[in-house]
């Protein structure tokens, strides 16, 4: 019996190993989204910690401070993890193959190895190769991660660039009059097509970066008071707001990125959120002050001399089913992000847009 007991140790052992292998594989080096646990225990533990935090202050600034730490708090979870994991199947096989006598001693046994600090060696030339692999095994961890950090970050700016883009443009409150007012001013408006292009590029980004590190997701944004998310929001609801209000022979660009961008938010949105129901896309928004806000600016686009189609009311319909499609995604990216729900990233009151403040600056 007691041969049995430590032949399971072994066992159980190599499959802790394995699962050790598996995960760090599917975090660190597989070019595409694989649903690890270490991954989303340590996700989840920096984002409560963060969030917890965060709640006890109001001001959005703050929020985005706490916000920083997120990343941080999610490598250093992981990687204890990994160790841990690594400590225990290595525990459980000295302590198998009887090596070590007791789980105390087999447990710091394997610390000692995987921390490469040398303290306590195997007895044994079985055991001392096993310390050596072990103590590869915490070099690598060490290494993988680390590298990878510089990759994390570079995925943030090269978000934050058209983040910045945005905001220094329409000021800190993106929406489609502001974005629409500022391409007016900068005599893209009749030639939108290269601004779409664009922001296609940087949704296609975020999600090749965003759905393999979901933790991303969670990062705010380094120009303070702004949001990714916000951003998205002002592009898609004005890329919208053009597909359904223009002839599609103008709008391809505009299509093109809004589909993109919708099926971007929407894989990240269900990546955080796994239990929604497909159905909460479904809806479509009546709010009176979404139909008036959208009647303000079919007007303006008439006015800027763009070639709308002749029925608004056609067009309000059309503008309202495509804003179904994302309008979920984006509540739940902001809940997720903690961006405070009253930023107006929906369509603005029927007024001129607001004056471009200073650009934002850096966190």
């Amino acid at each position: 019996m007691d041969t049995v007991i430590h032949i399971l140790a072994i066992l159980l052992g190599l499959v802790a190993l394995h699962l050790y292998f598996r995960s760090i594989v599917r975090v660190v080096l597989i070019n595409r989204r694989e649903r690890d646990f270490v991954e989303q225990i340590a996700r989840l533990g920096a984002v409560s910690i963060a969030h917890a935090l965060a709640r006890r202050t109001k001001d959005y600034e703050e929020t985005q401070r706490i916000q920083a730490w997120v990343l941080p708090l999610f490598i250093f979870f992981a990687v204890a993890l990994w160790f841990l994991l690594v400590q225990l199947s290595f525990m459980l096989i000295l302590w198998g193959l009887r090596i070590e006598p007791n789980w105390g001693y087999a447990f710091t046994a394997s610390g000692s190895a995987l921390s490469t600090l040398g303290f306590k060696t195997p007895p044994t030339l079985l055991g001392e190769l096993l310390a050596v692999f072990e103590a590869a095994i915490g070099l690598a961890v060490v290494i993988l991660m680390f590298t990878f950090v510089p990759g994390y970050q570079a995925s943030v700016q090269i978000r934050e660039r058209k983040v910045g883009w945005l905001y220094a443009r329409t000021g800190r409150r993106p929406t489609t009059s502001s974005l629409l007012e500022s391409l007016q001013r900068s005599g893209q408006i009749e030639r939108h097509s290269e601004v779409w292009e664009d922001w296609e590029q940087w949704f296609r980004g975020v999600l090749e970066t965003h759905s393999i590190a979901p933790i991303l997701v969670y990062v705010p944004a380094i120009y303070r008071g702004t949001s990714w998310v916000g951003a998205a929001a002002a592009v898609l609801d004005s890329t919208s707001l053009l597909t359904a209000c223009l002839d599609p022979k103008h709008t391809e660009s505009a299509r093109i990125c809004r589909e993109i961008g919708c099926a971007a938010l929407k894989r990240l949105a269900i990546e955080l959120n796994p239990k929604i129901p497909a159905d909460a896309w479904t809806h479509k928004s009546v709010d009176p002050n979404l139909i008036e806000h959208f009647n303000h600016l079919f007007d303006r686009l008439t006015e800027i001399g763009l070639p709308t189609k002749p029925d608004k009311e056609e067009c309000r319909n059309a503008f309202i089913a495509l804003r179904a499609e994302y309008e979920t995604s984006i509540r739940l990216l902001a809940q997720s992000t903690l961006m405070p729900v009253e930023e107006p990233w929906i369509l603005p009151h029927p007024r001129h847009a607001e004056p471009v403040s200073a650009p934002p600056t850096i966190a």
